[in-house]
């Protein structure tokens, strides 16, 4: 008979088995973010919105890849960031295996001499599934037809000055050493090795995350497209990548906004991808010397397709005005059951500028707490239309949920009614204010909106400076565009927003120029 010691232990050790079992097929939370086409009957072709969704994946059908993560590069820049990077990427790592996801370590070229009796290397080479390499390509994907490449990539994409030899011999011997290899893991820099053991262990989604994106991440064998064309789930972890792009070369922006322009590309025509953040609760990982200043989209409304026009215009900020952009998106829907749900507030931890345009959504209460803490930083802050009643709601909430009833007062210091049924407003710039910096270059004799006027139940707060009216036959002009002069910052609301305002050049250059503006460029 065994002592009651031997028994507690023995019981003990198979209660503790069972909680890791438990703990490890518990689902894990991921947010892809995505560009897809627009659903709107009058769009224009190729017109993409900015999509986030809620997607719960079982661990043991989940793996990351990790691209490429040498220990040296031929360009001294790219071994920098990769070094950067590094820890944070293993920080990922260690989450995720804990969880049970399967880790897969590519370092391409050097695994069969560095690696070859590695647990980990024989692991990778247990299956083999007949015809998989059949299955794999190369080159583009049919959802890439007609694309165009992000950046020019021809030169290798070496930023360094002066730019750093390549070719052979190359200095790359194995995988940098920041980041663990288990014996529980995989090494493999084989897309039939490596989609073989998805297929026999069930595999349902993949991440990849290394460098360089533009490059080994989407177009290896075990790559971002040959995952699509596997059938797998994949996202690129955007934050933990990196591109290797020459900002001497077109379209002639910094190295970083190389990266978010590629990205940008994977979103619209590849795959989604996804940020650090889902597997740390903390900050997505960012270069050091990645000083560009963040603008932030959030836009959780049904009306005036922002989800569309704030895609847009990142891109075109991206592009001229050195700055990063980033989205927190909800639905589009006013009846889909998530629609008090907005993905990805944890960029207003790191943003200069915020553009808002939210109607009617109640939130989490850390996530309102979030944008409660933006609005007392004072950094710089612009409602767009429905911002005015962003967060108050008509119907009954959850009680796991907070509404902000007073935000349109407190915020913007405005007191939104309703709107007028009219189809256009004639917009006209306050006299005198003609000079004010955010209309530099707005026809003094103004514009039309084709958005109907908002009116306000009585004055706006005194704290405010009227800039722009609108004005319709038969009623009052109500004040469509203000400064709200708070004691903690600045705040800036317009009640423009039209789908169609985003072509009229007066509402563009006003955008531009509030963009100008609040991050204090000339």
């Amino acid at each position: 008979m065994k002592k009651p010691i031997a028994i507690f232990l023995s019981i003990l050790f198979v209660l503790l088995q069972l909680l890791a079992v438990a703990q490890n097929d518990s689902t894990i939370r991921i947010s892809p973010q995505s560009r897809i086409p627009s659903i709107e009957k009058d769009a224009a072709k190729n017109t993409f919105v900015i999509h986030q969704e809620i997607q719960q994946w079982n661990p043991r059908e989940t793996a990351i890849i990790i691209c490429d993560m040498w220990d040296q590069h031929w360009c001294q820049g790219a071994s920098a960031r990769v070094a950067e990077m590094a820890p944070h990427m293993n920080e990922v790592v260690t989450i995720a295996r804990k969880k049970g996801v399967t880790i897969v370590h590519a370092p391409s070229d050097t695994v069969n001499k560095w690696y070859q009796e590695h647990p980990a290397r024989k692991r990778a080479q247990q299956f083999r599934v007949p015809d998989i390499d059949k299955r794999l390509g190369t080159g583009n994907l049919d959802s890439e037809k007609d694309a165009i490449w992000a950046i020019d990539q021809a030169d290798g994409g070496c930023d360094c000055t002066p730019t750093c030899k390549q070719g052979p011999p190359y200095p790359w011997k194995c995988q940098i050493e920041t980041l663990t290899i288990l014996d529980e893991d995989l090494i493999s820099d084989s897309g039939v090795e490596i989609g073989s053991y998805f297929e026999e262990k069930g595999i349902k989604n993949v991440i990849l995350m290394g460098v360089h994106t533009n490059m080994c991440v989407i177009g290896r064998s075990f790559g971002l497209r040959n995952m699509v064309r596997l059938g797998k789930n994949v996202v690129l972890m955007r934050d933990l990548t990196d591109t290797m792009y020459d900002s001497k070369k077109a379209p002639f922006v910094s190295h970083f906004t190389g990266n978010s322009l590629v990205q940008e590309y994977i979103e619209t025509y590849v795959c989604p991808s996804m940020v650090s953040t889902d597997f740390t609760g903390q900050k997505q990982f960012r270069f050091k010397d990645d000083s560009r200043p963040l603008v932030a989209f959030i836009t959780a409304e049904n009306e005036y397709r922002t989800n569309q026009r704030f895609h847009e215009f990142a891109h075109e900020l991206l592009l001229t005005k050195k700055v990063n952009c980033d989205f927190a998106a909800g639905t589009q829907s006013i009846t889909d059951p998530g629609r008090h749900n907005i993905e990805n507030l944890q960029i207003l931890q790191d943003a200069d500028l915020v553009f808002l345009s939210v109607r009617r959504r109640a939130l989490e209460p850390e996530k309102m707490d979030a944008v409660r803490r933006y609005v007392a930083s004072g950094k710089p802050f612009v409602g767009i239309r429905t911002a005015s009643h962003a967060f108050s709601v008509r119907e009954t909430i959850a009680d796991s949920l907070v509404e902000w009833k007073d935000f349109d007062q407190e915020v913007w210091g405005g007191n939104y009614v309703n709107h007028h049924r009219n189809t256009e407003t004639k917009v006209s710039i306050v006299p005198g204010l003609e000079n004010h910096p955010l209309l530099k270059g707005i026809d003094t004799k103004g514009f039309t909106s084709l958005g109907s006027l908002y009116y306000q139940s009585g004055p706006l707060a005194s704290s405010t400076q009227t800039l722009l009216v609108g004005k319709i036959a038969d009623v009052p002009q109500e004040p469509v565009l203000w400064i709200n002069h708070r004691p903690g910052g600045d705040v800036i609301y317009t009640a423009l927003g039209h789908w169609d305002d985003w072509i009229e050049p007066n509402f563009k250059r006003l955008m531009l120029n509030i963009v100008d503006t609040a991050l204090a460029r000339p």
